[in-house]
């Protein structure tokens, strides 16, 4: 009998399916990976603004000589903007505006000095308008005396994509007492 050198048909088509299903499952992780990437990527620039956001309107208010706002005896009224007068006498209203040049609703500091933009270009307040809840200050009073200020908004990236999974968006919010 003669002894052949080389492998059979089944031999080859065990090992093709193997191959196969190895590069299958290599492939599902590496695009896992990718799209946690992106995710992560999303949500910290997100998150990044925010911060920067709440941080800057808490230290005005923290030092800031008075405070305007719609107050309530419990804090349950809730007002889009809030006037925050500094030490030296100025006023800043942070408010909700929509900036016309990108499309977006960011949070604006508006003052004497002009217009600046809390949050960056890559991140939104709600889309393309001003709702009663995208920016909310809830003001707590004792004797028409401001106490406390609750400040709440929701940051999203600018362009939603069409995959939930990679869709990055936080909520913020901060309770702040006020200096009398």
């Amino acid at each position: 009998m003669k002894k052949k050198n080389g492998f059979t048909l089944i031999e080859l088509v065990v090992a093709v399916a193997i191959i196969a299903g190895l590069g299958t499952v290599l492939v599902q992780v590496l695009f896992t990976t990718t799209r946690s990437s992106t995710k992560v990527e999303r949500l910290t620039d997100v998150k990044q603004g925010g911060e920067y956001a709440l941080n800057m309107i808490e230290r005005m208010i923290r030092n800031a000589r008075s405070i305007t706002a719609s107050c309530s005896s419990d804090g349950s009224v809730a007002t889009p903007s809030v006037v925050v007068t500094s030490p030296d006498g100025n006023e800043t209203t942070f408010v909700c505006a929509l900036d016309d040049t990108n499309g977006v609703t960011r949070i604006a500091s508006v003052s004497a000095f002009g217009t600046q933009y809390l949050t960056s270009t890559s991140v939104t307040l709600g889309g393309d308008s001003c709702e009663v809840d995208t920016l909310a200050f809830y003001c707590t009073s004792v004797a028409d005396i401001p106490k406390s200020l609750k400040v709440s908004f929701q940051l999203s990236q600018k362009v939603t994509p069409v995959d939930q999974f990679e869709k990055a968006s936080t909520t913020f919010q901060t309770s702040i007492g006020l200096r009398q």
